[in-house]
């Protein structure tokens, strides 16, 4: 398959859902994806073009078409294609975290902007959490569609990491909340 390209791949994902406009797909990557997964239309349009070009998706006839909207289909190549995809071993994640970075880096002399970073993130983290429980309330009335599993998975990861952030976040508040008291050094 060479070096794939997974904008390509998640609009195939979103077309192998239901046929779509460029509009519909972002919206998709605005709400249900994004947490995971970001696409502009600057990155969809160019895709949506070359997936026909190449015959995995195509233009259907969409009647309330308005303002030169188009809409897609995912086609019998492009499944296939998109399931090859789904098959092979997913790239190693690139992680890149700032608020780790800047820890990392502090001293004793950062002490006080650290806590207030690590707060910030905490409750940022609390928040997303919220959001990810609210969300798996919602997907319960999805039980008996055939991607809810999948749905569930991707879901569960958010709750455990986004748990584990605050678990770490309430960890090193501690952690540095002791640092303070023995002057700023972890050495007693």
């Amino acid at each position: 398959m060479g070096k794939s390209n997974t904008t390509l791949f998640a609009v195939l994902g979103v077309l192998s859902q239901g046929d779509c406009t460029g509009y519909e797909i972002k919206k998709r990557f605005d709400g249900s994806l994004r947490h995971f997964w970001s696409e502009s239309f600057g990155q969809i349009y160019p895709v949506l073009k070359q997936l026909v070009k190449q015959e995995y998706a195509e233009e259907i006839p969409f009647p309330d078409r308005t303002r030169g909207q188009k809409k897609f289909r995912i086609t019998p190549l492009g499944l296939d294609y998109f399931r090859e995809w789904l098959s092979n071993p997913a790239r190693a994640v690139n992680y890149r975290d700032e608020l780790l970075l800047k820890v990392y880096f502090a001293t004793s002399k950062d002490t006080d902007a650290v806590q207030a970073l690590l707060e910030k993130e905490r409750d940022e983290f609390a928040a997303m959490h919220d959001i990810y429980m609210e969300q798996s309330n919602l997907l319960d009335k999805h039980k008996e569609d055939e991607q809810y599993p999948f749905w569930m998975l991707t879901l569960r990861y958010g709750i455990i990491s986004s748990k584990a952030r605050m678990d770490w976040c309430t960890e090193s508040l501690e952690t540095l909340e002791r640092l303070k008291g023995n002057g700023g050094s972890s050495h007693e």
